[in-house]
């Protein structure tokens, strides 16, 4: 099999753009050039990958093998309706979206299943990638240039994917959000956040041998009533008092026929 060099345009430059594009470089895939509506993101892009760019989607280059669409969910539709390439691979890197979005006959999803920030650095053969195309030819692509990037890539379909992205929001965003409401509960006491740092690293480990209700502690589990009683009275009322007071009830409910 001969060697896989894309050349390939990639359509936004948020977050997503700034990882994979660059990984795609790494690994001998030319990037033609960047299109992103905001001048000052597209220039950015384009000089960390030293490329073309544009932010009028009618100059986008139309001699790229593969196009990838990473902007937010609600306009990828739109913005692959005004992709007018011809005979084209067009994919997106949503995990929320179907691949029916997009229109061009050659369609297609290379979603990396990671929460990226620009400033952070990431290993990409630690990162999953799902992987659907419309066409038998551009989903082998897909898979070759995917396991360019990590040995982690799965086939998985519109569905599939949707639903992972659902539990993907509870294990990310929402654990992220607990992390946020902990550090302003312990900012206004002048406690660094730091101190939780070995047990946040703790209760992430113990989940790569056993399952999450296996590992699941605390004073819900324990039907602790004075503790909860006690940590519900410093929050008082508000939104960490609802949020501390619907998960307690939710993990009461998960544990009410146990012991």
């Amino acid at each position: 099999m001969s060697k896989l060099n894309l050349k390939i345009v990639i359509v936004g430059a948020g977050n997503v753009s700034w990882h994979l594009a660059k990984e795609l470089q790494k690994n001998d895939q030319e990037i033609l050039q960047v299109y992103n509506r905001s001048v000052g993101s597209a220039i950015s892009l384009s000089r960390r990958l030293k490329c073309d760019f544009t932010t009028r989607i009618e100059d986008i280059n139309k001699k790229a093998d593969l196009y990838i669409i990473a902007v937010k969910d609600s306009v990828i539709a739109q913005v692959s309706d005004s992709l007018l390439v011809a005979d084209k691979l067009v994919v997106h890197t949503s995990g929320a979206v179907d691949i029916g979005k997009i229109k061009h006959k050659r369609n297609g999803v290379i979603y990396p299943l990671q929460t990226f920030s620009k400033e952070k650095k990431l290993n990409f053969k630690n990162i999953p990638f799902c992987i659907e195309a419309s066409k038998s030819e551009d989903y082998n692509t897909l898979m070759r240039l995917a396991t360019l990037l990590s040995p982690k890539v799965y086939n998985i379909n519109s569905h599939q994917r949707k639903v992972l992205h659902v539990a993907a929001v509870f294990a990310c965003n929402f654990s992220n959000f607990m992390y946020m409401i902990a550090d302003d509960i312990l900012q206004k006491e002048q406690i660094p956040l730091d101190i939780l740092q070995p047990l946040i690293k703790e209760t992430a480990s113990k989940i790569k041998m056993l399952k999450p209700k296996e590992v699941q502690t605390g004073p819900a589990v324990r039907k602790d009533k004075s503790s909860i009683n006690a940590h519900l009275n410093y929050l008082e009322k508000g939104a960490h008092f609802d949020i501390y007071k619907i998960l307690t009830e939710t993990i009461l409910d998960e544990n009410k026929d146990e012991l």
